[in-house]
């Protein structure tokens, strides 16, 4: 890997709601980010949210650990790291679909997720609902995923402009989710990071405080990914603040020199 990675979440409540069904999710052991907006009542948005960070994060985990392995006949002409990104995915759905179906508390239970996992060769993202992913390089900030929104359906057939969507008052209502449906299937997005690249996944309560323009003005700040991830959610929920607000930071920064001490303790490890 030809860079290093900083990584960091932050999440706030927002100003009116009793309770957080965001659920956000760094494992820098994995170099795995997520995030996840979670609905149904009774506590279900809740469950939902942290049940699809939860399973992916233990599933990709016991995969690079070789616990388990994907059936050979699933989805065999995808790439490696696709393929782990939809098992793990679809796990997580199947189970917030069980949950749903067999207590009827929890009907309707659902969540959005989006997540960039990198490995040493490989890195992709995954993606349904509407919650976001966004890309700075270049100073130029790039939605990479797409909603999946009645809106946004829209906005893709030329019904509507994009700020007209981002004001509608039916701009919550999905077209996927996980849990909705037994075979849901999310979004795989091919990722080629480069050294200075900022990546952001949130929820789209922090859409709903900043705008695009905003976000990049703050992404090219020399932050910590920290600090990026605070700026963000605290500007939106200042702005907003009626939904839960929450983002993730990914930083690929140039790859550190290594000193000699630590260069000679590795060759003597290896020799």
């Amino acid at each position: 890997m030809e860079f290093d990675i900083e990584l960091a979440s932050y999440t706030d409540i927002g100003k009116i709601r009793e309770k957080n069904e965001d659920s956000v999710l760094i494992a820098p052991e994995l170099c795995l980010g997520a995030v996840a907006d979670g609905m149904g009542g009774h506590n279900a948005g809740e469950v939902a949210s942290n049940l699809a960070v939860s399973i992916l994060r233990q599933t990709l985990s016991d995969l690079k650990s070789k616990k388990i392995s994907i059936p050979q006949d699933f989805e065999p002409k995808l790439d490696p790291i696709a393929r782990k990104l939809l098992y793990a995915s679809g796990l997580a759905n199947l189970r917030i679909y069980t949950l749903s179906s067999e207590n009827y508390r929890r009907r309707g239970m659902g969540t959005t997720l989006s997540a960039v996992y990198i490995e040493p060769n490989a890195s992709a993202a995954v993606h349904i609902g509407d919650s976001r992913i966004y890309r700075l390089r270049d100073g130029v900030l790039k939605q990479i995923s797409k909603d999946h929104s009645y809106v946004q359906e829209q906005v893709a057939r030329g019904l509507i402009s994009k700020e007209q969507a981002e004001k509608s008052r039916i701009q919550n209502i999905l077209t996927k989710a996980l849990g909705l449906k037994k075979d849901m299937r999310c979004d795989v997005i091919k990722l080629n990071p480069q050294p200075g690249d900022v990546y952001m996944l949130c929820s789209d309560g922090v859409n709903k405080g900043i705008k695009d323009s905003e976000i990049e003005a703050i992404l090219k700040k020399p932050l910590s990914a920290g600090r990026l991830c605070q700026e963000i959610v605290k500007f939106s929920a200042h702005n907003d603040g009626k939904d839960n607000v929450s983002c993730v930071v990914f930083k690929m920064l140039p790859k550190k020199e290594k000193s000699i001490f630590k260069k000679l303790t590795g060759f003597l490890k290896n020799n």
